[in-house]
């Protein structure tokens, strides 16, 4: 099916999206170095299982093997990202607090680019239960 690849690249972007827009928006300028440093963690972590996936799909020798634990990467972040940022969306009804989401439209805005990045990725992952690397 022609359409999983452009949907697998359209939810990396928007995992990418969503980080960069939240670490701009969620991060006052007095936050302490953990919170940059997680933010930074997250993206570098998308980026490179991101890179290695683009250049297998691009067939850059990349083992099927390879492929596959890249995948289940892809599947282990969008599922910790996606549990991240519903806590983020509970706390943000719970607690006021200085950092993460008070569930304003603007703070809402990136966890939903997030979010709906996890599930597309998830739900192409989901499709090619039997097969990984099916684009």
């Amino acid at each position: 099916m022609k359409h999983r690849l452009p949907l697998r690249l359209w939810s990396i972007l928007l995992l990418a999206a969503g980080y960069g827009w939240a670490g701009g928006h969620f991060i006052p300028g007095d936050a302490p170095v953990w919170a940059y440093l997680f933010q930074f963690g997250m993206l570098l972590i998308l980026f490179l299982l991101a890179t290695a996936f683009i250049a297998g799909v691009a067939g850059w020798k990349t083992s099927p093997a390879r492929m596959k634990r890249i995948v289940i990467g892809l599947n282990i972040y969008a599922v910790v990202t996606l549990l991240i940022n519903i806590a983020n969306i509970v706390r943000g009804f719970m607690a006021d607090s200085h950092y993460g989401s008070k569930n304003t439209f603007a703070d809402l805005v990136p966890i939903i680019l997030i979010m709906t990045g996890d599930v597309l990725w998830l739900l192409m992952s989901r499709r090619d239960r039997t097969k990984l690397l099916v684009f």
